[in-house]
Parts: C-alpha cells; structure tokens; sequence
C-alpha cells in the first residue's frame, strides 16, 4: 500500500547513505552470478538465477540485507510494532482512520520533507488499527471539543483555549508518529547492521 510521511529535514539524505553499503554488496553478489552464468546451459542458468533470488530474498527476510528503501522501513516498522505490541490481527471493527485535520497544523511545518512509500498492507493496517486504539478516547474527546467550540471559533478572534486542545492532542497516537519510529528503527539497524557474509560463502557453485 502506499503512504506518505511526513518526516524531519535530512531524512532522504540518511536514507540514501545508510543503504549504499547494502545495495553495493547486492551489486557484487549479482555481478558474481553473472560471471558464473557464462557458458552454463539454459537450464543451469535459470537454477543459478533461482538460487540467487533465495539468497537474496532470505537474507532480506531476516534483516540481513537491506537494500531497499521500502523495505528497510517496512523492517524497522515491523520492530516498531513489536515494541508496542501492536503486531497482531486486528478485526476491522477494532479501528477507523484518525480524522483528517484534528491536531494542529504546526506538527506539519515541523516535518518538511515528505516520503511516499509503498509497504506490506498488513503493516499499514496494523499501524492504523494501534493508532485508532491507543488514542480513540482521546479523538473522541478532541472531536467534543472542537463541537463545543466551533460557535466560538466562528463568533470570537481569540477562539477557545488553547491549552485544552494541546493537552486533548497530546494523547493522539497518529500514524506519522509510528511511521517516523519506524524510520529511526529501520536507519539504526542498517547503519548498524554486521557486513553481510562474504560474497563466494553465498554464491550457488
């Protein structure tokens, strides 16, 4: 599914370095497979091919390898949810989105750059549903709120307190906040992550 986050200025920039060590290793491991393709038969080239594909998507699986963008994401979300205890299925009655246009604009501006990014749906709709759940009263009590005052809002220039809604906001979980977690998660363990093995301990003979 695709999303759109938004994140801290700089974010593209760590993304693009932390993987390059990964996506060099891949590019070595793929041209390694190449030189063994020359003079094998169609059949043994489509093996070989198969084998690369297994190595890869193996090592990818366990965070061994991360070399693409989404996917990182997608790993460190993964260990966000975990840690929140949100991995887990949830029954469509359990979430609904969080309104557009609830919190305050200012956590935009705080956020300049923005990723589109395309993940698992299963990981998409659990970090809805955990949203929705951890933080439904205090959207409910948000949305009263906003209700109580819109005469005021309309009739007054100073509006209605302030503080209240910061406070209301304040226990909203939104999506953006779990999705930035996730960002920080997946930037630390590639950053982190060992050296993948050596390309001939992985390359099908």
């Amino acid at each position: 599914m695709k999303v759109t986050v938004r994140v801290p200025l700089g974010t593209r920039l760590a993304l693009t370095s932390g993987l390059e060590r990964h996506q060099a290793w891949t590019q070595q491991l793929k041209a390694h497979h190449r030189a063994q393709l020359k003079g094998l038969t169609p059949a043994k080239k489509d093996t070989l091919r198969g084998e690369q594909r297994q190595t890869l998507d193996a090592l990818r699986s366990r965070g061994s390898l991360l070399d693409n963008r989404d996917l990182l994401i997608a790993f460190g979300l993964r260990q966000e949810l975990q840690a929140r205890g949100w991995d887990r299925s949830w029954a469509r009655a359990e979430w609904e989105e969080i309104p557009m246009g609830l919190l305050p604009a200012a956590l935009v501006s705080s956020y300049p750059e923005s990723l589109s990014l395309f993940l698992p749906a299963t990981v998409v709709e659990q970090v809805r549903a955990g949203c929705w759940s951890s933080s439904r009263d205090s959207i409910r009590r948000l949305q009263k709120w906003r209700a109580d005052y819109s005469a005021a809002v309309l009739q007054s220039r100073e509006g209605p307190p302030e503080a209240e809604y910061r406070r209301l906001a304040a226990g909203v979980t939104t999506t953006g906040e779990v999705y930035r977690a996730g960002i920080r998660r997946g930037l630390h363990a590639v950053l982190h992550a060992p050296t993948p093995p050596p390309i001939t301990a992985l390359a099908p003979r």
